[in-house]
């Protein structure tokens, strides 16, 4: 599904979808083609599923978002240092 379909069919809500086909571009993260996981009114009860998903698979490219955003634009982060695990 494309970016445009979703803000169609979920006007004015919050998405957890998980990319499907995705590539790099100059800092960003393309979604070439998405999968709607769950639409909510609030982003942070999106936020706290997002947070249950990413912890029990962290591999799976799942990202919150709202519709209101006409352009899906995702900066990627790069994280330097060490991360301890607790």
């Amino acid at each position: 599904m494309k970016w445009e379909e979703v803000r169609k069919m979920y006007s004015e809500k919050w998405i957890l979808f998980e990319a499907l086909e995705a590539h790099s571009e100059s800092g960003k993260r393309v979604i070439d083609d998405l999968s709607v996981v769950n639409v909510f009114e609030r982003g942070n009860d999106a936020l706290k599923e997002y947070a249950e998903k990413h912890k029990k698979d962290k591999n799976r490219e799942v990202y919150v978002y709202s519709t209101k955003n006409k352009e899906l634009c995702i900066e990627e982060r790069s994280w330097i240092g060490v991360r301890k695990n607790g």
